[in-house]
């Protein structure tokens, strides 16, 4: 059952990066409260912030997991440690965006100067 259909594994990934950024990525980032309406969260709004913020902790808890994995092997670092630069690169334009039009707290203006950082040392880190 596993790999049965691995001939297509690049077309699968095609298309489910498509939908992925097509239904979740691009509507979140553009409009979290427009897709939270098209999805129905206006009938339960105090349920929309623990959702958001469990699925985005998901999605953290499965980047850190694999970086324990990639730490054991070699070969995958490059693609790994170009994942993490476009996400930490993403962030940093996203508390960037959020300063500039002051729609944050504070603290999320003083992680603009963590991401940073970070991009710095992960540039630093990255195996040649």
């Amino acid at each position: 059952m596993i790999g049965l259909w691995q001939v297509y594994a690049n077309a699968y990934l095609y298309v489910v990066g498509a939908a992925m950024l097509a239904g979740f990525g691009i509507p979140l980032l553009i409009s979290p409260v427009g897709w939270a309406r098209l999805f129905r969260w206006v009938t339960s709004p105090g349920y929309l912030i623990p959702f958001l913020g469990r699925s985005l902790g998901a999605v953290i808890s499965t980047l850190a997991l694999f970086a324990f994995r990639v730490a054991r092997a070699p070969a995958m670092q490059p693609f790994f440690f170009k994942l993490m630069l476009w996400i930490i690169a993403a962030m940093l334009l996203l508390h960037i965006y959020g300063a500039l039009r002051r729609v944050q707290p504070i603290t999320e203006t003083v992680e603009i100067l963590l991401w940073t950082i970070l991009f710095v040392v992960t540039l630093g880190f990255y195996p040649s």
